[in-house]
């Protein structure tokens, strides 16, 4: 699958401040010129016809006209605002979603590092087996080599599931065969067919056993 590829929005215009709109409240000529702008404000954003609303716009007073420009511009300032704000919070979701991609893709690198020690070993033991007939040495190497294996998947939370002498449990057991032994209690684990590894308390495979069924 291609790498989705993410551009990032250039904010543009100057950066603003979020204490202008306060201090525009508390200034009373800004409040004047707000109420002056209200009365061209209705006019334009009325629903009388074009030519209607030009021959009520030229009856303003020079005052209102300018209050109506100075308060145009101030929209314009607070649209370029939200534009630039708007275009930081998708760089940032961007930003976000590209570190997440990077971090599915490469989740299983630290452990795979960790287990080329494992690999080594048992190229060395094949070497070894292929060079001798010592079958103890290399029933050794290889016990030497499982340790290893285990101790570094216990490192990383996955650890295998115990069976024998437990009760069965639905939820990390898979009952395979069944024993008849009148010496032990019904759902008692006899033997341990294939081993389940758990990460955490979250199971990655369940056992699979043989389970005593005395009836």
């Amino acid at each position: 699958m291609p790498e989705e590829k993410h551009e990032e929005v250039v904010p543009t215009g100057k950066p603003h401040d979020g204490h202008e709109a306060e201090e525009a409240l508390n200034d009373p000529k800004a409040v004047q010129n707000a109420e002056e702008a209200r009365h061209g404000e209705e006019i334009v954003d009325s629903d009388l016809p074009p030519k209607q609303r030009a021959k009520k716009l030229r009856k303003l007073s020079d005052e209102e006209l300018i209050a109506l420009a100075e308060e145009a511009k101030k929209a314009d300032h607070w649209l370029d605002v939200a534009r630039r704000s708007q275009a930081e919070f998708d760089n940032a979701v961007k930003r976000i979603k590209r570190e997440q991609q990077d971090d599915l893709k490469y989740a299983a690198a630290s452990l795979v590092r960790d287990l080329l020690p494992v690999l080594d070993n048992l190229g060395r033991a094949l070497q070894t087996s292929a060079q001798s007939k010592d079958f103890d040495a290399l029933h050794q190497g290889v016990s030497m080599t499982s340790k290893l294996f285990i101790d570094t998947l216990a490192q990383r939370g996955i650890t295998p599931i115990e069976t024998e002498g437990k009760t069965f449990d639905p939820a990390v057991h898979e009952a395979l065969m069944t024993a008849n032994n009148p010496d032990l209690d019904d759902n008692v684990i006899t033997m341990e067919l294939e081993r389940g590894w758990k990460m955490l308390d979250r199971v990655l495979r369940a056992s699979k056993v043989q389970v005593n069924k005395k009836s």
